[in-house]
Order: structure tokens, then sequence, then C-alpha cells
């Protein structure tokens, strides 16, 4: 049987809906989602197949200004994720409006050998009529391939991105198992689920601070549960009283979602242990970003 395959970049600035794209478009959560800036700190490839066809999608970091390692780390990850790839898809946040900002992105990336389909997201929440006059302008824009305005929290239009996506790809044999989903592994997925629930629980500054490094992940047979000891890494000693929370409450809070979420991951149960440890500005420290998972020989 003729196959045909190919890698897609996704790209664009902060909360413009990328992971939530990517998870809509492979039909299983692989990337971690929340409302605050810099929750993808790393490339995660998505992988969606059917009886002919594999679609390779590279989620990226939102763009961003470099401010530390961590910074340096996320951004060359970007430029690493949308070489040789068969197409690069742009993602704008339709309801915050299309801004200068995306157009800069639009011109960075049009008129080169790769197509760029570029995708408005977030329509469920976006007034048609004011979205038309930026579309508008969008189509004016010589090298854009295609235009499309999706709403991956409902699905909507979803099922025709990916057949039109379909002419960017070429024939080929699937690059992975047509049962994986994601080429990060498990570790990483736990990680980022208990990094998940910090993101959606506590105050705006402390999440950015906060890394998550694994002690333990051993399957028990005779009990046939996951043991996992984590460490949430704080780069500041005042973050981690907040982390703690009122006689550990907040702690308890973010153990019991991240365990729901693990073992919904895992199939299985979980006994998940989280530590609070402070390790200050660990984010501009190579050995510790290097240490949590962020390895720069990685994108080498």
């Amino acid at each position: 049987m003729t196959h045909i395959v190919g890698y897609i970049a996704i790209v664009g600035w902060a909360n413009a809906g990328k992971s939530t794209l990517l998870n809509s478009l492979i039909e299983q959560k692989v990337s971690i989602v929340s409302p605050k800036p810099q929750t993808t700190r790393d490339s995660i490839i998505g992988i969606w197949s059917t009886d002919d066809c594999q679609m390779v999608f590279v989620d990226t970091p939102g763009w961003l200004k470099p401010k530390n390692v961590l910074g340096e780390y996320m951004q060359k990850s970007i430029d690493r994720a949308v070489v040789g790839v068969d197409c690069i898809m742009l993602v704008i946040d339709g309801h915050d409006g299309i801004k200068e900002r995306d157009i800069q992105l639009i011109y960075k990336y049009a008129n080169r050998d790769i197509p760029l389909v570029v995708v408005i997201s977030k329509t469920d929440i976006t007034q048609p009529e004011r979205l038309m006059p930026e579309l508008a302008r969008l189509n004016g824009i010589e090298g854009i391939a295609e235009i499309f305005c999706v709403s991956a929290k409902r699905n909507k239009n979803i099922d025709v991105l990916k057949e039109h996506l379909k002419k960017y790809l070429k024939e080929g044999p699937p690059y992975y198992p047509e049962d994986e989903v994601t080429n990060k592994s498990l570790r990483f997925l736990v990680c980022e689920q208990i990094r998940e629930k910090m993101m959606l629980v506590l105050d705006n500054e402390v999440p950015h601070g906060i890394g998550v490094m694994l002690n333990k992940m051993e399957y028990d047979e005779d009990k046939m549960i996951w043991i996992i000891d984590a460490n949430i890494i704080a780069e500041k000693q005042s973050h981690k009283p907040i982390i703690l929370g009122k006689n550990g409450q907040m702690l308890k809070e973010i153990s019991i979602r991240a365990r729901a979420s693990i073992e919904k991951l895992l199939q299985s149960r979980v006994y998940l242990e989280l530590w609070v440890k402070v390790k200050p500005d660990w984010r501009n420290n190579q050995y510790l970003v290097t240490e949590i998972g962020y390895d720069k020989k990685d994108l080498d």
C-alpha cells in the first residue's frame, strides 16, 4: 500500500494554542496545556497515523526573547524544529487578534522552500466580524500557501485541516510504528503532567521558575502500581512556601491533580510523592538545566 508521510512544524507566539492544536490533530494528549506563557519548553513530536498516511507534528515553545540558559534552549529548539520539515504551520490566536508580531513571524517563514500554512486558532471564542478584515490582510501576503480557521478545543475544522495538509506530504514508509503517538519517554511525559498542574494552580510568577526532576519511577508488579518520586525545583526560596501552601495544602492539590493525569497516561494506579527543592537561579545554570531534562546537546 502506498504511504504518504511528512514532518510538520507548529510555530507561533506563546499562548497561540499550539499545544491544544497538536493534541487535537493527533487525537491524544501528549503536550501539556495551560493559559500561562512558556508552558511548552521543549519541542515535542505528536504522531498521527492511518493505514495510508503518517503526519509527524513538531510542537515548539512559544517565540520569546531569551533571558537565560533555559530560554536559549527553548529558542534553539524552535530553530531546529523548522529545518528539513515538509510544512510549517504558523498558529495565530484569533481571539487575541492578528498583531504586528504575528505578521513579522509570517514574513520570517514565508517565501522559503517550505510551504507555510497559517492557522487561526480559538475561533470558538472569536467574533467572525472582527476577524474578517484581518483575514483579508493575510490573504494579501505573498508566500502563505493556505489559511485555516479552527477551534482545537471544539475540534472544529481539524479534520479539514489534516486533509489539506496531506498535499504537502510525500510517498515513503512510515517514520514511526503505527501505535506510537510521541517521541518522548514516559518519564518526560510524567514530569510534564506534574508541571502542567503547577502551571494551572500557582500564581503567575511562580511556574516559570519551576522544573520537575524524577528521583524514581518504577512499577511494582506485586501491587500493580507505579511508584513515582519527584522533586519540584524552585528557583527562589520565597517560592517554596507558595508551592507548599498553608499546611502543605497547595502541594497536596498539585499531587492529587497530577496523580489523576498520570494514572490516565499510564493506565494504571499511581503512588506519587512530591518534594520541593530550591535551586537558586537554576534556569541560568547549564548543569541544572541539563539535569532537569533540557540538554542542549540534543539540539546540536
